[in-house]
């Protein structure tokens, strides 16, 4: 059957062949996609394509999504759950910092690394600007944010100096966590296009150049709708201080929306299920036994019948357990079966929370908390799959908040001259080089420990993988590790603390093989290890011993404390008589 558009079509070509043409690729272009065919269930929906931060204006954008998800997460379970999940398996206890600072050959620099990761320690105790969140404590918050409301803000405060509201830093910076609330939305001018101020555009709050980059960020200076908040003007900010954390799904979105956007309507309605469930379940209990009557004349329908109130004075209007409703003569009884508890209803919820869980990017389990179905192979592939989004997100908090606030402290460092800190020239010049840092994430336990140890033994042994990476992934620095078995071994040899095997091998080793006791050299007997590691503290005991200020046994106690022998020690004691301490490594012989 010929529709009436070809036949328009056929009248049309007959004077513009041309014209036809483009009509019959039109209509197949538009018959090509089936899904945006309107029908009768989506015929009232006509989505456009707009810019994604138009998408995020009106009643019925971010800032009513944001309101939405909060409400949720403090009153529905499975939300709080959702939120708190993410937080502990991207964030757990805190990622933690560790300088890496190295010579040209790769050696580790202890001295200076030590004194590095000491400051940064006592600066995330107090790095809020308050003094009341530890740094871990601001990362846990920070990805909160960014679920439950979608963004977050962190300002850089830099202090006129170390002491600032009563709090003593080691550098004189801070932080300040920014709800997304505070960003002005009515200095607006997306749809005027121009700031009158410095002739950007202002995005709801965010002012953005031609290119859309952020300029500065126009916030209020405390909650809006806070409880003693009074009308104030918003502050221009300039985009230097401040991080601004959000999850970006598509180009040119200039602010965050909240991670519950896809399932909000679904917890809605999980909630509003159950709460009626309950009711149902509720009013069911209440009846036992009706009482049937042929009887038009009953005594619910007789007010003043003195058969209308129970024994507690309770009219029968008034449902309560196990009551039965008594009527008129020609009664019979009727037992009532409401249905309830529902046993369709856990299928239901189940199949709900599924939904809930591939539209927040984690598994049916751990929204659930349901276990009962799972085996050691299903369990590991959720886990795997759950922990490649994890991953990604710690790699977002790592490049986005944690590196950058790095660095605006080191910045911090250097300009108050602290010691063993890159100056700012240095910095300048190449602050990779001069500050690098290290990264742990948190420690994620093994579903079967000893299988995936051996799995991490046996590729690191086929150069599959390396230290550095099974380490990281359980939450340690290699470096960390290595230095604090070597410690341990050293001390336990020193205690006599020897195993049967390497015992036997001491007792089976030829002369020439024992390590001489006592060499020629101030240095001599010690490694290169040794040195790099204790030699600034070697040094500092032998130039007491020399001025005079620590005696001969102090000294020899101090330098037992550092691993050496006795016969070092005493080699050491009695070189440094003369008033001269010999420092250059290339003269020790190792």
């Amino acid at each position: 059957m010929i529709g009436i558009g070809e036949v328009l079509d056929n009248f049309i070509g007959v004077f513009a062949p041309a014209a036809k043409l483009r009509r019959m690729q039109a209509r197949r272009i538009a018959r090509s996609y089936q899904g945006a065919e309107p029908n009768r269930l989506t015929a009232n929906r006509k989505p456009k394509n707009q810019s994604a931060d138009q998408e995020l204006l009106g009643p019925f954008g971010a800032d009513s999504m944001r309101a939405w998800a909060r409400e949720l997460v403090r009153n529905n379970s499975y939300a709080w759950g959702v939120v708190d999940t993410i937080v502990s398996s991207v964030v757990g206890c805190g990622i933690k910092a560790q300088s890496t600072y190295e010579t040209p050959e790769g050696d580790d620099i202890e001295d200076t690394n030590e004194a590095r990761d000491k400051a940064w320690r006592e600066w995330c105790e107090v790095c809020d600007i308050n003094g009341q969140y530890t740094f871990d404590e601001i990362q846990s918050i920070c990805q909160r944010e960014i679920v439950e409301a979608g963004e977050v803000l962190i300002r850089l405060v830099r202090t006129p100096s170390k002491t600032h509201r009563g709090i003593l830093r080691p550098v004189p910076l801070a932080l300040e966590l920014i709800e997304a609330d505070r960003l002005a939305g009515d200095k607006d001018t997306y749809h005027a296009r121009v700031s009158r101020e410095t002739g950007n555009r202002i995005i709801r709050g965010v002012e953005v150049d031609d290119l859309g980059k952020p300029i500065a960020y126009w916030l209020y200076p405390d909650h809006p709708n806070g409880i003693y908040s009074v009308h104030r003007t918003a502050e221009r900010i300039p985009a230097s201080e401040v991080l601004h954390l959000f999850r970006r799904d598509r180009i040119g979105q200039t602010r965050g929306i909240s991670w519950f956007a896809p399932v909000l309507s679904w917890l809605r309605d999980l909630g509003v299920y159950v709460d009626n469930e309950l009711q149902a379940s509720a009013v069911a209990s209440c009846f036992t036994v009706a009482i049937k009557s042929e009887t038009p004349i009953g005594s619910l329908l007789a007010p003043n019948d003195q058969d209308t109130v129970d024994t507690d004075g309770n009219a029968y209007e008034y449902l309560q357990p196990g009551m039965v409703m008594r009527l008129r003569p020609n009664e019979s009884i009727e037992s009532a079966n409401p249905g309830r508890p529902n046993s369709a209803s856990e299928p239901w919820i189940s199949l709900m929370l599924r939904g809930i869980a591939v539209g927040t990017g984690l598994s049916y389990e751990i929204v659930a908390r349901d276990y009962s179905k799972t085996n050691y192979s299903s369990s590991r592939t959720s886990q795997l799959e759950d922990r490649r989004r994890f991953r990604r997100w710690q790699r977002y908090l790592l490049n986005h908040m944690c590196q950058p606030i790095w660095d605006a402290f080191c910045d911090a460092a250097a300009i108050s001259g602290m010691e063993e800190f890159p100056t700012s020239a240095e910095l300048l010049e190449d602050r990779r080089k001069y500050a690098p840092v290290e990264w742990q994430t948190p420690e994620w336990e093994w579903v079967d420990p000893q299988s995936e140890q051996a799995s991490a033994e046996q590729s690191i042994k086929t150069f599959m993988s390396d230290y550095q990476t099974e380490l990281g992934s359980r939450g340690r620095s290699y470096r960390a590790v290595f230095y604090q078995r070597a410690k341990e071994e050293r001390l336990r040899k020193q205690l006599g603390l020897l195993t049967p095997e390497e015992m036997q091998i001491a007792a089976t080793a030829p002369p020439a093989e024992q390590p001489a006791a006592v060499g020629t050299g101030e240095m001599a007997g010690l490694s290169r290890l040794q040195w790099k590691r204790n030699g600034k503290a070697i040094e500092d005991v032998l130039s007491g011993l020399v001025d005079g200020s620590i005696t001969s046994t102090k000294a020899s106690v101090l330098l037992s404390t550092l691993g050496l022998s006795q016969a070092n020690i005493d080699a050491l004691i009695a070189d440094a008589s003369d008033g001269t301490i010999e420092t250059n490594l290339d003269e020790v012989d190792a």
